[in-house]
């Protein structure tokens, strides 16, 4: 076998070898994030405290007895008396017609992650 000559190399034009930084560093980012977002992926469900509830928070009141329906929960209290007879009576008349027509929705549910009872199944 015969060796075939090369040309001379010049390493003042050659590139240099090198591995680029930033392209790992943005799909090692976009890696963790999309894995933490998957993690506590949030629903539309809202919790007694008034967060949004995660899927381990749903999966916890669903087996402790978490879950509260709108029409389960006590109706606003009415306001509380000032001491101005005219603003008492005024205050009361709009609460009164503002709780005249409302009714729960029956399909509303928030759910209490604090729950202890276990499921009875």
């Amino acid at each position: 076998m015969s060796r075939i000559p090369q040309p001379p190399v010049n390493l003042a034009l050659r590139d240099a070898e090198r591995h680029d930084f930033w392209l790992g560093f943005v799909v090692v980012l976009a890696g963790l994030l999309l894995a933490f977002c998957g993690a506590q992926h949030l629903t539309s469900v809202g919790t007694v405290e008034g967060a949004s509830a995660s899927e381990p928070d749903l999966i916890k009141a669903f087996s402790f007895g978490g879950l509260q329906y709108a029409s389960e929960q006590a109706p606003p209290k009415p306001p509380k008396p000032t001491g101005d007879p005219a603003a008492d009576a005024a205050a009361l008349a709009k609460w009164d017609q503002q709780q005249a027509g409302v009714r729960p929705p029956d399909w509303k549910v928030r759910v209490d992650i604090g729950a202890k009872t276990p499921c009875p199944t």
